[in-house]
């Protein structure tokens, strides 16, 4: 039976890109599902797709590759195989530091390449994909899902859900659908868990989560966050704290 893996390619260099594509098109049970040279478009793309394997050049334009998978890493699950190429070993401890699962040198040899590969398939196989990120998945492509409340089990879409609300009442997190039927989430439910979801939901606040897909607007004085119609009369409000992240969010989508 053959195992698919799935990757996701980060650098700057559009040559390097190319040729880790070509080789690794060699490989029928490897799915490339995205390529990135900017560090922030790689970012929403990496917590999105979830790939197996995360080849991950360590010196990028603004940033590098260890401060973003610092930065992503609260998002992803540990089972992703992060591999680390570059043309500097210089980087070789930090990358181990950094949890790395290998860490390819440029220019590297085919049998490397395929010595990770065949290291991948065998983790994959003994590992089986868990529900929760069998969810996350199913999130990233708006198909439908099961989320557990208080008083049922509701299969959803990811563009069903508006927003998430904390309730200091009730200790616990609310979900508002877009058709503003309201549900109580477990107790057990925390924000990190919402944000892992999808990197289509954004905490504006300290007591909200918004489905940024819905998002149209934030002023800049008051920072009220304009939703698109129908939604457009509700009053949330973003804090200062979590401005830099919305915006963040809103150039990556």
């Amino acid at each position: 039976m053959t195992t698919n893996i799935t990757a996701i390619i980060v650098d700057d260099e559009p040559n390097s890109i190319r040729n880790l594509a070509d080789d690794l098109a060699a490989y029928p049970e490897i799915t490339v599902l995205d390529t990135q040279t900017s560090p922030m478009k790689a970012k929403k793309s990496i917590i999105q797709y979830q790939p197996d394997i995360l080849f991950l050049d360590v010196e990028l334009s603004t940033t590098n590759g260890i401060e973003l998978l610092q930065e992503v890493r609260p998002y992803i699950y540990n089972n992703m195989h992060v591999v680390f190429y570059t043309a500097f070993d210089k980087y070789m401890i930090d990358a181990l530091r950094a949890s790395a699962f290998d860490y390819l040198l440029k220019p590297y040899q085919e049998d490397e390449l395929r010595q990770i590969i065949e290291r991948v398939k065998r983790e994959k196989a003994s590992n089986p994909i868990n529900f929760e990120q069998a969810m996350r998945q199913l999130l990233s492509n708006d198909c439908k899902f099961a989320v557990q409340t208080v008083s049922s089990l509701l299969l959803l879409r990811r563009s069903e859900i508006l927003y998430f609300h904390y309730s200091d009442e009730g200790r616990c997190w609310h979900m508002t659908l877009t058709n503003m039927e309201d549900y109580r989430l477990r107790l057990s439910t925390k924000a990190r868990d919402i944000l892992s979801l999808s990197s289509s939901f954004i905490r504006i606040n300290t007591d909200c989560i918004l489905n940024i897909d819905y998002l149209s607007s934030v002023e800049n004085s008051t920072l009220r966050c304009v939703l698109y119609a129908p939604f457009n009369s509700l009053d949330l409000v973003a804090s200062r704290r979590h401005y830099s992240k919305i915006k963040e969010a809103l150039k990556l989508l």
